[in-house]
Parts: C-alpha cells; structure tokens; sequence
C-alpha cells in the first residue's frame, strides 16, 4: 500500500502530464491552421534571355536579381517564361538560378517552345504544364506556347499549329479541365531539379485559393501593346477555351511576363499581373522583377522591384 500522500502526488502529476499534452497538442492544431491560411509572398521572375543578342548584361542581371530576391526571403520564386536563347544558355540560366534559397518553378514561354518543340523544353525541364502548393494556395502553370503560334513576329492574322502540337493543347486543357476535381489528369514526366517541388506537387485538392502562371497574357492592357499584331497575346479560339476553364476553377489571378514591361490590370474577372523583365526593354520601363503578396482569402498585392541597371 502507497501512502496516500504519494498516491495524492502522482495524481496531481499525471493530471499536469495531461494538461500539458492538451495545451501542446492545441498549439501545434492552432499553428498548423494557421500555417495553411498564412500569406504567401511569391517572387516572380520573367523574360531573362539570357544569350538574346538584345540584352548583353541578361547573365549579370539574372544574378543580380537571385541576390536581391533572397533578400527579400519568398516562400518560392516563379520564372514566367522566355529562360534563354536555347539549351546552352538555359543551362547557363539554371546556374545561375540555383543560388536561389527558395524553390524555384519554371514556365514556358515562346523563345523557349515553339510551335513544333515542345519535346526539347520537357527534355530539359520535365514538364510544361503542371501544379504546385505554397502553404495551401495552388498554383497552376500553363503552356501558353500550346494555345498559338508564336513563331513569326511579323504576323499579321493569327498563325495556324501543326496538328501534333494541336493535339499537345488539346491533353494540356484537358488537363486543365480536371485540375478541379481533386486529381492529376496526367501525371507524365515529372518534374525534377531545378523545380524542387516536394510533396506537394500535383496534389490536387478542391476549393481554396487557385493562382495561374503562364507567359503570354490572354488580354491587352487596354491598347498596351499598341500594336494590333497578334503576337501579344493568345487569341481565339484558345483564349475563349482557356478563360472558359479559369472561371470555372475560380482563377482570379494570372501572374504571366512577354510584355517586358510591369502592368496590373483587371479584364473578364480576371486580374493580370504583368512581370518586368531582367533582359531589355522592347516597350520602355524598367528592369527588375514582382513580389506578389497573396493573403488567405486569395487577394493579391503586387509590388515591382527595380534592378537597376541596364539591358
């Protein structure tokens, strides 16, 4: 028999034990929630060229903007599209890239595929299209490059697509169309490197708060570009297809580049957040890139970092 002092003492004890486990096991339940509802600060990167005959600084540039962009400790870093004039400059692209602290995740854009190439990006980079989550919010990366044909600067009308790479748009908006159903609709070629995407790419999961990245935005600003040519944008019939599918998964943001010149603008409910470019300056501005700061109900701050230097 335990004196009952002793008994009295070891109760009180384990009931401190259990108070404890409650208190912990609520902090850790508080600051998971918390955890997946926090703000999310996304740095953005855009049309670094890096060997275009136009921007002969596009190397030191881009490494300016890795040491900048650490100091500003984002929870990942998107490059929208337009890495380098080839695989031998998107290697020198991807040195450079990986002094960033953060993960990083790459989109295509139209010096990077063409309208018959797709298969060398994917040898390099893994896939085109693709999701990832950043603290809960989902972002969806798309290939714009298979919504149009960006091959001729010059052209006047709308350029046709060879039938394979019609075929190649068609699985990625398919694709597209399933990513609100709580599954990957193709799973092929995984992305691996420089994307460190972790567990939590290609979960899909419903509801919350869904982000787009492409290259080429579906809209003008306005008359910005003041150039009627077709090359600015993507145009119909793929606009009409993929605006059909944001708004149906409840995209309110793009976060897309080409434009080498930093614009926010609003058009059919959707907000576009134009990224300046690290290269040159094809249509004025300033080089340099965007922190987007998301907030749990899905709104979207943009703020434009200048580089400093130039083309």
């Amino acid at each position: 028999m335990y004196p009952e002092s002793l008994l009295k003492c070891r109760l009180q004890s384990s009931i401190a034990r259990f108070a404890l486990f409650i208190i912990t096991f609520f902090a850790l339940f508080v600051l998971g929630a918390t955890n997946s509802q926090a703000q999310v600060t996304i740095a953005q990167l855009s049309d670094t060229h890096v060997g275009e005959q136009h921007s002969p600084h596009a190397a030191d540039n881009l490494r300016r903007a890795v040491e900048m962009i650490n100091q500003r400790h984002p929870d990942a870093v998107v490059l929208s599209g337009d890495i380098g004039e080839g695989p031998d400059n998107w290697q020198i692209a991807r040195q450079i890239l990986k002094g960033l602290k953060a993960p990083l995740y790459y989109a295509p854009g139209n010096h990077d595929v063409h309208s018959h190439d797709v298969s060398r990006y994917r040898s390099v980079f893994g896939k085109d299209y693709y999701s990832f989550q950043v603290k809960g919010v989902r972002f969806l990366v798309i290939d714009s490059q298979l919504l149009g044909n960006w091959d001729q600067f010059e052209a006047r009308s709308v350029p046709p697509m060879p039938p394979e790479t019609e075929d190649e748009s068609k699985k990625m908006l398919d694709w597209l169309k399933n990513q609100g159903k709580g599954s990957d609709g193709d799973d092929r070629n995984d992305q691996e490197g420089d994307n460190r995407h972790g567990k939590d790419h290609d979960k899909h999961h419903g509801g919350g708060v869904v982000i787009g990245i492409q290259h080429v935005p579906d809209f003008r600003d306005g008359n910005f570009p003041n150039d009627p040519k077709p090359y600015w944008i993507v145009n119909d019939p793929y606009r009409s297809k993929e605006m059909d599918i944001l708004h149906k998964l409840g995209v309110r943001h793009m976060l897309v580049g080409h434009w080498h010149n930093p614009r926010t603008f609003e058009h059919d409910g959707i907000t576009w957040h134009v990224a300046p470019a690290t290269s040159w300056l094809p249509l004025g501005g300033e080089l340099g890139f965007a922190m987007h700061t998301i907030t749990p109900d899905g709104d979207v701050r943009t703020e434009i970092v200048p580089l400093g230097t130039q083309p």
